[in-house]
């Protein structure tokens, strides 16, 4: 990062474990639902996302800050000439998450995937209430439309093709495929029912919907050692274990905003595990963290001694980063968090 001439900037580490541990005084009055801020009460009182915080607490890598935030500023003004409503803080925490994550020296790449990291978020929060947005973000890729489709559809196009020139024909062509299998995943998750009263495998959809293979593979930018040409084999063998750990680890870390939202902790897997086996939500929860915890372990078993920082490196940070990041309000749970900001 330093090749880039830009300022460094290393992020405050988290004070220490022992000020951050839960209290039933904290956060819970913001679930709206009391069924709920039982099963949250139940997870937050067993010590597992204390545990999980004191894993990620020694976490501090150089962070570029300066380069995530005038690529927020750009986008910012991207977004509103292509007609395209993205929150203003949708678009400081991906961005932020990016750096965290996948760091890149080369400032016009930082931008490509910055861009696509914060449109693809936001869709993602978009069609997942509104499956028609999904139907049509569909249609305009997969199916030959006007060019005068949608302002996300045009958008779509636009992202796309500025980080073709970053990579390889064969793994642009997959990278988008991954995007369109998750729109699917969306439309069949739109099929969920309350209660979990329906017949949906939450399983097969989430493997669909959470575009973990897409975010995943971005990491084939950061060093040529991951590059998806030339590495098609780790890819090939670790991508089952990199979507687990990004739905799993996703999912046990987003269940206490989920639950203040309340009708997307409905729709979430562990809950619909819960229901749908008739066992505690905290030993759903329970779960989902082991088999994380456990695709974390496989995914760096298979790597290589070069890959290996790099990959430990995206894990770690995007469990700090849900920690850290205000759009999944731990702080509210957790007041001695350090909340991290572009």
């Amino acid at each position: 990062m330093e090749s880039t001439g830009h300022r460094t900037i290393r992020h405050p580490r988290p004070p220490g474990v022992d000020t951050l541990r839960y209290t039933a005084r904290s956060g819970l009055d913001a679930v709206p639902d009391p069924r709920h801020r039982t099963m949250v009460a139940g997870v937050l009182a067993s010590g597992l996302v204390d545990e999980m915080i004191a894993l990620t607490a020694t976490f501090d890598p150089p962070v570029n800050l300066a380069q995530a935030r005038a690529d927020a500023d750009v986008l910012t003004t991207e977004f509103a000439a292509f007609g395209v409503a993205i929150p203003a803080a949708t678009t400081d925490n991906i961005t932020l998450m990016r750096a965290l994550m996948v760091p890149i020296a080369d400032d016009a790449l930082a931008l490509a995937l910055d861009r696509i990291w914060v449109f693809t978020t936001n869709t993602d929060d978009v069609c997942c209430h509104d499956p028609a947005e999904a139907e049509a973000i569909l249609r305009s890729g997969m199916l030959p439309e006007p060019r005068s489709s949608s302002p996300n559809a045009r958008y779509i196009r636009h992202m796309f093709n500025e980080v073709t020139r970053f990579c390889d024909p064969t793994f642009l062509a997959v990278f988008k495929t991954f995007f369109y299998n998750a729109i699917t995943g969306v439309l069949m998750e739109a099929e969920f029912t309350p209660e979990a009263s329906d017949e949906v495998d939450s399983d097969f959809v989430r493997v669909f919907n959470g575009f973990s293979q897409f975010w995943f593979t971005s990491l084939q930018f950061t060093d040529p050692c991951l590059s998806a040409r030339h590495n098609r084999a780790f890819w090939s063998a670790a991508l089952s274990s990199c979507v687990a750990f990004l739905n799993d680890i996703n999912d046990v870390l987003s269940f206490y905003k989920e639950a203040v939202h309340g009708e997307d902790f409905l729709a979430s897997r562990i809950y619909r595990r819960s229901v749908s086996e008739n066992i505690p939500y905290l030993a759903a929860y329970g779960r989902s963290l082991d088999s994380g915890l456990a695709a974390y372990r496989r995914v760096l078993d298979l790597a290589t001694d070069e890959q290996r920082p790099h990959l430990d490196r995206y894990m770690t940070a995007f469990a700090y980063w849900h920690f850290h990041c205000r759009r999944y309000r731990w702080h509210d749970i957790y007041p001695g968090l350090t909340l991290i900001d572009i």
